[in-house]
């Protein structure tokens, strides 16, 4: 079933990554430009922010289009303002580094741009924004500094697609994930300040993610009628899964390897019919947790769970 979610949805990606290209040429870009061509940069540049509302590069759908190949864009500083802007609907950016950035690629407007393969480094808030709808971010690589910049990524709009991107040390969450609808897939997050993957939205598919080494947890559910299904959550110094609140969320399928104290757990009464199943924990003091059910008659349901230690004991698992 993996592959069937999966391959169809990586070949969209490289059909589309092609089309940012086609078409477009080698052409000056200047600090300040409103792209609303096919447009290929020819060097690198460095754009003066002296305005918290200053623009380095907007890039406008339907026509326009920025290949950055091997160049870079660097922000004077990283205090305030805009890297790239992608506005109206299907922007496309695609290539090279944003280095130096406030908030280095936002995604607004109208939605349904994409962006690929681009390179992330030394943002100050954070380093995707994604306003509008219907967008794919993929293949990108985030590196923060744990300390001063914020998420790595954070979506806020609806039915957007965030496929296998790499997010190192943000200062804040790897991924944090505010909107509906949303897919999470594929995706690698370590070393961020807090939580690896932050879910504090409706109805989105987290599946196939690494959540590693995070400071927090390796993915925190904080709202109701999410799927957090087939990631691998390891090392992460809080604990691995957090249903910290929400409701009908599914947690199945996932490896909780040798986090802080908890593997999967809830600590207080806001999380209520949930259904935790078919994970494999093990390597916590306490792989499954749940501190306010003592007796197992509670609304969230622990079934055929594959864990070496439990509380209480009467949490359905299979001893491993």
């Amino acid at each position: 079933m993996q592959k069937k979610s999966i391959f169809p949805l990586s070949a969209a990606i490289a059909l589309l990554s092609m089309g940012i290209a086609t078409g477009s040429q080698a052409q000056t870009v200047s600090c300040g430009d409103v792209i609303t061509t096919p447009t290929t940069l020819d060097g690198d540049l460095v754009c003066t922010i002296a305005d918290p509302d200053d623009v380095a590069i907007t890039i406008e759908g339907p026509a326009g289009s920025l290949s950055m190949g091997e160049h870079s864009l660097t922000c004077s500083t990283n205090e305030y303002g805009l890297g790239i802007l992608l506005e109206e609907s299907g922007a496309r950016l695609s290539g090279g580094e944003v280095i130096g950035c406030h908030d280095a690629v936002t995604l607004a407007g109208n939605g349904s741009h994409t962006v690929a393969d681009v390179n992330v480094s030394d943002f100050g808030d954070d380093a995707v924004t994604v306003k509008s709808d219907n967008n794919l971010v993929s293949d990108m690589e985030v590196i923060g500094d744990a300390s001063d910049s914020d998420n790595g990524i954070v979506i806020r709009g609806d039915f957007n697609v965030i496929y296998s991107n790499t997010v190192e040390a943000a200062g804040d969450e790897g991924i944090l994930i505010n909107g509906s609808f949303n897919s999470v897939i594929a995706n690698e997050t370590v070393y961020s300040k807090y939580d690896g993957i932050e879910v504090n939205g409706t109805f989105s598919n987290v599946h196939g993610n690494i959540s590693a080494f995070n400071g927090g947890s390796g993915i925190e559910i904080d709202d109701d009628l999410n799927t957090i299904s087939g990631n691998t959550i390891v090392g992460n110094g809080n604990g691995g899964i957090d249903l910290d609140r929400g409701d009908g969320n599914s947690i199945n399928g996932n490896y909780v390897i040798s986090n802080g104290t908890y593997g999967i757990f809830i600590l207080d009464s806001k999380p209520t019919n949930n259904t935790i199943s078919g994970n494999t924990a093990t390597g916590q003091t306490y792989d499954l947790y749940d501190a306010v059910d003592p007796d197992c008659t509670g609304s969230n349901i622990w079934e055929n769970n594959i864990a070496t230690t439990a509380s209480p004991s009467c949490l359905n698992l299979i001893l491993n």
